[in-house]
């Protein structure tokens, strides 16, 4: 008899989930895309912003640290296509130690696969076009059912992007 729990899932069989290392942070550097023998590698260094919580519910900021980050293949065209320096965003991966060339000093840089921004702190739009397709069906449908929308006042200057 088995001494593992027995659990009838519509899943049972399924391959567990994919579970990686993640990084969240900023692009300190420019991120500079290269080729070796064909095969792309982007690097930049990344801060990562650290804070200490207080039983009150205060929060004190830290220093900030800056790593290496790494990525090979597809993750490197498009981290190289779609990050900039200051844009913030979160990686999917693992670490590595690394030993700096220039310093001999043993480091741990992140090897992402995976890129995207921080949609709570970035502004961009999404056109996928499964997207696109959903947004130009629901105008339709608005103009068909006689639906203008709120009239949207104008702001009398240009202000700035909200920022958090």
């Amino acid at each position: 008899m088995s001494t593992q729990p027995h659990h009838q899932t519509a899943d049972q069989g399924a391959p567990a989930p994919e579970m990686e290392k993640a990084f969240y942070g900023f692009v300190a550097s420019e991120p500079k895309l290269t080729y070796h023998d064909g095969k792309p590698r982007l690097y930049f260094k990344a801060g990562q912003e650290h804070y200490r919580y207080g039983p009150d519910g205060s929060r004190t900021k830290l220093p900030t640290t800056f790593h290496d980050v790494v990525a090979f293949k597809g993750a490197a065209i498009h981290g190289g296509q779609k990050l900039a320096k200051l844009d913030w965003f979160m990686g999917l991966g693992h670490d590595k130690p690394n030993t700096n060339p220039a310093t001999g000093v043993e480091e741990v840089e992140f090897i992402a696969n995976r890129f995207g921004h921080d949609i709570a702190r970035m502004n961009y739009e999404i056109d996928t076009p499964r997207r696109v397709s959903q947004l130009a069906n629901q105008a339709e449908q608005n103009r068909s059912a006689g639906f203008n929308g709120p009239a949207v006042e104008q702001p009398s200057r240009d202000r700035a992007a909200r920022t958090l």
